[in-house]
């Protein structure tokens, strides 16, 4: 069922509407000017078509930005923060918020803030109104997010049951079992800010019961549940729940059949599955977590930035000079991409803070404050704290004892991104940031990559499997590699690396989950008359294939492996040709 969001901003202008006919947003293009925002005009997606919205306003000296959303991988838009000046009459800028990202602000923070949003819903299209000037207002139409849904995982046996998938997330879980497994299962919920009791699946006994309770007050909920389950007698032996904030006790006995229900640290927000006597599977409905954007400390006015949000954070390096911090560098992780954004200028003392990807995740920020003159507060230093409990070195200055203290943090969250404001082109004035949940603990480990220094970083990731592997060759080189991955039953294609049009590229498929890649040799070579390293042959081994060969052995050699575990990623670096190669690992469980 489609909603509508009532428009913000002025009343007067011509009135336009795309209707609500579409199944979502695909790209927002926006002109801005220094008066706010001229035009705006959009791509919707329907039936799995591109479909173009009308274009309002003459095109006008100004800026013009673009925002895209991957609405093939399911990304969806869910927000808009709108803001709007009353004294001017047109909207000033515009923030577009998704299932997995936040964009830049488009235009300027200037007048009253709005937002388009309704929870547990997606925009599918736009109204408004315009004069030949600028944009006077926006509104939206929203519909319901199909929460995804992961399969029961135990045996056939019993009566299935389904608590259903309309819940805005899980409160409290009761759990019976004794020495034959879990007996019973009963589930509280949160609708529509009322709590909600589900049905009891299995029968009452007499062994032991043991509740989780999960506290939303501070934005804690599920998700993911650990279990075991007996094939032979088809009852789930054991279930453990984590949240964003803590992990409960085993429930049973570790025996049986170890599963897993997660959704890549979405939140659970309802069950279903099989039960008689005892509980036999159990699937769960998972819905995407908003992201969250902190108040900005500091300064007023000057130059305000914004980088968004992304998957997570790899490097950061802060500048600073007798004073204070003069610039910031972010290198981010954005679906399998590096991308770099700085803040600033550098001065003669800089410092770096590296963080573990994928593994280690920044949890806060601490910083100081300086007020540099009357109508001026700057940033001074800046110390950076980590999912592994790693504290950074504090980098800039706290010798003055009047200086003010902040931190940016928010529990059970991670920081995925930073806005803020600079002086013009320098110095650092005041800094925000974006918080996401964290994500379970992963338990893969990063091998470092082997092979040449020539190219660019590219990084695919971490998943449950690999499922095919295409290699390019030319002039004995390895010139392309690409992978496609399995991530929650679904497949996911991995982005090209290297040189694809002149290479000679080969594949082979696995026979994923039974089979999996354990290790993968390698050679490389200086580029004849050249200093660049460049890999020349891959060799990957399986569990069980002895070796799939590419390409030929050179002068130097190396080895991705770790004992015990199995492949689940590639990383490296490359240009035309693929100069170093990593890997992810985790361990093998049978």
């Amino acid at each position: 069922m489609t909603k509508t969001l009532e428009a913000v901003g002025g009343k007067g202008g011509t009135k336009w509407d795309h209707g609500s006919d579409h199944d979502g947003v695909a790209k927002v293009y926006v002109r801005g000017g220094p008066h706010g925002i001229l035009n705006i005009q959009l791509e919707y997606v329907k039936n799995g078509q591109l479909k173009g919205g009308d274009l309002y306003n003459e095109w006008e000296r100004g800026f013009t930005q673009t925002f895209e959303i991957n609405y093939l991988s399911n990304e969806h838009l869910e927000s808009v923060e709108v803001y709007y000046d009353a004294k001017s009459t047109f909207i000033q800028g515009l923030q577009f918020k998704t299932s997995f990202r936040v964009s830049e602000l488009i235009g300027y923070d200037n007048g009253t803030k709005f937002s388009l949003e309704l929870k547990g819903n997606k925009i599918v299209g736009f109204y408004g109104s315009s004069t030949g000037s600028g944009c006077v207002s926006l509104g939206a139409y929203v519909t319901w997010i199909q929460p995804t849904r992961l399969e029961a995982k135990g045996s056939n046996a019993g009566k299935q049951w389904d608590d259903g998938a309309d819940h805005d997330g899980v409160t409290k879980i009761h759990v019976r079992g004794d020495r034959e497994g879990i007996q019973s299962i009963k589930v509280g919920y949160l609708k529509s800010g009322q709590q909600k009791d589900g049905s009891l699946h299995g029968l009452p006994g007499g062994g032991f019961t043991q509740p989780f309770e999960i506290n939303r007050l501070v934005n804690e909920h599920l998700i993911s549940v650990e279990g075991y389950y007996d094939a032979t007698s088809g009852v789930i032996q054991a279930l453990q729940f984590k949240t964003n904030m803590k992990n409960s006790k085993l429930i049973g006995y570790e025996m049986g059949k170890k599963f897993s229900l997660a959704a890549n640290g979405r939140e659970i927000i309802g069950f279903h599955g099989c039960a008689d006597k005892s509980l036999n599977s159990l699937g769960a409905y998972f819905t995407t977590v908003s992201v969250t954007k902190s108040e900005i400390y500091g300064g007023i006015g000057s130059t305000s930035w914004d980088d968004g949000v992304f998957d997570s954070i790899r490097k950061v390096s802060v500048s600073f000079d007798n004073i204070y911090v003069t610039s910031i560098r972010f290198v981010y992780n954005n679906r399998n991409t590096v991308v770099t954004r700085m803040h600033g200028v550098v001065s003669r003392q800089e410092e770096e803070f590296e963080l573990d990807y994928p593994n280690e995740l920044i949890t806060s920020v601490e910083g100081t404050l300086r007020n540099f003159n009357e109508t001026s507060t700057r940033v001074t230093s800046l110390t950076f704290k980590t999912s592994k409990g790693r504290t950074s070195p504090t980098i800039g200055h706290v010798s003055d004892s009047n200086l003010a203290k902040f931190t940016l943090e928010r529990k059970g969250c991670a920081l995925v991104g930073f806005h803020g404001r600079q002086a013009g082109v320098r110095n650092m004035i005041a800094i925000g940031a974006y918080y996401y949940p964290l994500p379970p603990p992963n338990s893969a480990e990063n091998l470092k990559g082997q092979g040449g220094n020539g190219g660019a970083s590219w990084e695919d990731g971490v998943y449950d499997g690999v499922r095919k592997v295409y290699v390019g060759i030319i002039d004995n080189y390895v010139a392309y590699l690409k992978f496609v991955y399995e991530k929650n039953t679904h497949l996911v294609i991995g982005d090209d690396h290297g040189n694809k049009t002149l290479s000679e590229v080969e594949e082979f498929g696995l026979e994923h989950p039974r089979e999996y890649i354990t290790a993968v040799e390698g050679y490389y070579d200086k580029v004849a008359g050249s200093e660049v390293e460049v890999i020349t042959m891959l060799r990957f081994k399986t569990n069980i294939r002895a070796a799939i060969s590419f390409g030929c052995e050179s002068t130097y050699s190396f080895v991705l492996q770790k004992e015990g575990y199995k492949i689940v990623g590639f990383h490296g670096k490359a240009s035309n040709m693929i100069h170093q190669l990593g890997v992810h690992v985790i361990p093998i469980s049978h």
